[in-house]
């Protein structure tokens, strides 16, 4: 689908739609991922047995603070289950979500057009390279324009032969610090927005400065910043004045993790991880320095612990639990409407 028929339109897995059919949307959520490729196992004799475990209610109380440990619980490839546990987003009066597994997290573009159908929800599909150590064994030879040109490639024609096509440029991976191949996947990603005007969303590393550093490599490449999202704010950019630089540059900022509470992994102990009252504080605070058009919210469902089945918060936390609470706090619902319709529906516009 070239730049042309695309303009005005927003593009799913079923094709393109009008912005005003998007309507309430999860702006990061994962339906069908494989995030084992960042599975490092436990030296500890009592934790690698965890490890591979299956995932059942019995060892959720292990589970719930080992969020990375788990080899079943970063798998989510069953589609009939994500089916099942999408219905309650739709349910709750969702209509829309973006998918954000790409190369790197088992992207699926058949599962994903069999779920859009099944459902009746709009799905946009991701495209392009997540972080260093989930990346194919080839990316090392992957030059730069190869890279631009595939991800071009995904948007235009769609993935392999499936015809399928990915609608926004997205998640790319960072990491602390960042690899040479994340820094020329960072740079394809920008150049791919430019030929495309797709929209562009940066997966920032653990640690306060990773995502200024990727604005700077995909701003120097060319990316319009005032179609690019830092994702993962409420674990990446804990710092005010850093939120409100990158807001500053027009960028758009996403709270996706709303649900997950507690401790992060130890290995990035240094990261507060915020509760849901703390992202809704902090959203407000941006609304009152006049940022309201730069805030998404989403999820970021990617563990099976996440799922309502297996005693998880599930696709619909945000509406049957978020959206009260912003309520009782004073947002108005012009404002709601702003971060969960009107904002994902500009963004995603070609």
């Amino acid at each position: 689908m070239k730049h042309e028929a695309r303009k005005g339109k927003i593009q799913t897995v079923l094709g393109l739609i009008e912005p005003s059919q998007l309507g309430i949307t999860l702006a990061h959520e994962h339906l069908m991922s494989d995030g084992t490729g960042w599975f490092v196992e436990p030296e500890d004799s009592f934790e690698r047995a965890m490890a591979y475990k299956p995932v059942t209610v019995d060892i959720l109380w292990w589970l719930t603070y080992h969020r990375f440990t788990n080899l079943d619980d970063m798998m989510c490839m069953d589609e009939d289950e994500a089916v099942e546990e999408v219905l309650h987003f739709k349910n709750a009066g969702g209509h829309s979500l973006v998918e954000m597994s790409n190369i790197g997290l088992g992207r699926s573009p058949g599962a994903l057009a069999r779920i859009s159908r099944r459902t009746g929800l709009n799905i946009i599909m991701g495209s392009g390279y997540y972080i260093d150590c989930a990346l194919p064994a080839y990316m090392d030879d992957r030059s730069e324009d190869q890279i631009t040109e595939e991800i071009v490639r995904d948007i235009d024609e769609g993935v392999g032969a499936t015809g399928i096509c990915a609608g926004l440029i997205g998640e790319i991976g960072c990491t602390w610090p960042l690899s040479d191949n994340e820094h020329k996947s960072l740079r394809a990603a920008a150049r791919a927005q430019q030929i495309t005007g797709a929209a562009l969303n940066i997966h920032p590393g653990q640690h306060e400065d990773s995502a200024m550093q990727a604005v700077r490599i995909v701003e120097e490449a060319g990316a319009d910043l005032t179609r690019t999202t830092i994702d993962h704010i409420d674990r990446a950019v804990r710092k005010r004045e850093n939120r409100v630089a990158l807001a500053k540059m027009g960028l758009y900022l996403e709270y996706d993790l709303f649900g997950r509470e507690g401790y992060y992994p130890m290995e990035h102990r240094k990261i507060d991880l915020p509760n849901d009252h703390i992202r809704i504080n902090e959203i407000m605070d941006l609304m009152n320095e006049g940022f309201i058009t730069q805030i998404l919210i989403s999820q970021d469902i990617w563990n099976k612990t996440q799922r309502r089945k297996y005693g998880g918060w599930g696709y619909a936390h945000i509406m049957d639990n978020t959206l009260p609470v912003m309520r009782a706090k004073g947002m108005a619902e012009e404002e709601i409407r702003a971060i969960i319709v009107d904002n994902p529906a500009r963004l995603f516009t070609f």
